[in-house]
């Protein structure tokens, strides 16, 4: 279960749901509103060259995962 409060106080750490849903994905906060600090720095070792292959879920697999939560 994501829980904003905890995410906020661990820098990302808190949208738990979403690690669970895309276990690959070096990204936890997938809406634009949900702080990830973690891949804020991901994203910045990889701008300098000491991060490569850096997996996120697709469109698609978000939406479907979507669209599976609200049945």
């Amino acid at each position: 279960r994501n829980n904003w409060w905890v995410a906020v106080l661990t820098f990302g750490e808190g949208w738990h749901n979403n690690h669970h849903a895309f276990k690959y994905s070096a990204r936890q906060g997938l809406e634009w509103w949900q702080i990830d600090m973690t891949w804020y720095v991901l994203r910045l070792l990889q701008a300098i060259g000491l991060a490569y292959d850096i997996k996120l879920p697709s469109e698609l697999q978000m939406k479907k995962l979507a669209m599976k939560g609200s049945d």
